[in-house]
């Protein structure tokens, strides 16, 4: 029988959670543990309760609110001055001063599905933790980390989801998780970052309004390219040996299959939110293709979703590759309530 969330969310919880939502101090994960909860009921319950208002949220770093009405109905004369407001200056943190691995293969933490600022903070903490113990050569972001609703064509004429919401201060969130995870790998590391079908929402919304073009262009306010991030386009492919990794052509019922049968060659992929591994024949007397599927670092239950059943799953990946023959191994890592294990350890992005 499905609980009632009532049940918990009794008139002094509502009213503590309210209370503590407004303190932008205060993250969702906070909140969740200082009202012994999870992550995903804070975030349901602050929509359920229509508290998202209350939230103050600060903006020194992002452009200001009115800055942003400015920009509706622009007059294109005036654009490039106004696109010098709306810039993030961000300072880009540095990478450690250790030296990547040398033992003849290539070291890679590998995630995707962030949808900054839907992301969940308590399994992309768990990953960092990880990123504290261990040296990874480089980082490869295969789509999505940005989830960019204010200028989806979704959400068009949805006011009331968007009350609040400012693309620029979505991008401090993105430019923030980004620090913390350039700043765990080596100086120099290889970076890479895969535009996804949502990333692309900003080439969608420029075909509609071309004055706008360079206003909240991904690679540019993420500072992709100052970072040192090699950037493909959605629904690039692009091989790590002998691994080809995109971030996600087809979704359906079973999308590890279809990768496969599709692209036929060894392949890694996102945008399902699932996570899955599958092994196809290939020719005699060589090793099968694998197919794998990481799963996601977002909220497993959004409002568009509906509360509807699905097989959404925290996770990522590890990627090693041999330098020599271009071989590779793929440990697939599930997130459960914001734990996993590796090498007999726990990680816990709860604490």
């Amino acid at each position: 029988m499905k609980k009632n969330p009532n049940k918990f969310w009794t008139k002094d919880k509502v009213d503590a959670l309210r209370d503590l939502w407004s303190n932008p101090d205060f993250s969702v994960g906070d909140i969740a543990t200082e009202l012994h909860t999870t992550y995903d009921a804070v975030k349901h319950a602050i929509r359920r309760y229509n508290l998202s208002h209350y939230r103050k949220v600060t903006s020194n770093k992002a452009t200001s609110s009115t800055t942003q009405k400015r920009l509706e109905g622009l007059d294109p004369k005036a654009f490039e001055k106004l696109k010098k407001e709306v810039t993030l200056n961000w300072k880009i943190a540095k990478g450690k001063n250790i030296k990547p691995s040398n033992n003849g293969w290539i070291k890679y933490i590998v995630t995707a599905d962030e949808h900054v600022p839907k992301h969940n903070e308590v399994a992309i903490r768990s990953i960092l933790k990880l990123m504290d113990d261990e040296i990874f050569d480089g980082h490869i972001k295969i789509g999505d980390f940005m989830d960019l609703e204010p200028i989806s064509h979704w959400t068009k004429n949805k006011k009331k989801t968007l009350e609040g919401r400012r693309l620029m201060e979505d991008y401090v969130v993105g430019n923030i998780l980004l620090d913390e995870f350039d700043k765990r790998l080596p100086k120099n590391a290889p970076k890479y970052y895969f535009w996804g079908n949502h990333e692309d929402w900003y080439n969608q919304f420029i075909e509609e309004l071309p004055a706008m073009e360079g206003y909240g262009d991904p690679t540019k306010e993420l500072k992709l390219v100052e970072r040192g991030y090699t950037i493909f386009p959605y629904n690039h492919v692009e091989q790590f040996g002998r691994l080809s990794i995109t971030h996600g052509i087809y979704a359906c019922a079973d999308s590890t299959k279809k990768h496969l049968d599709e692209l036929k060659t060894n392949v890694m992929f996102g945008h399902t939110h699932t996570q899955a591994e599958k092994y196809s024949s290939s020719e005699a007397r060589t090793l099968s293709m694998g197919g794998y599927n990481l799963g996601c670092l977002c909220d497993l239950a959004p409002s568009y979703m509906k509360s509807r059943p699905h097989k959404w799953t925290h996770g990522f990946a590890i990627l090693y590759v041999e330098k020599k023959t271009g071989n590779f191994f793929v440990d697939l890592k599930r997130i459960v309530k914001g734990k996993f294990i590796h090498n007999n350890k726990i990680y816990d992005g709860n604490k």
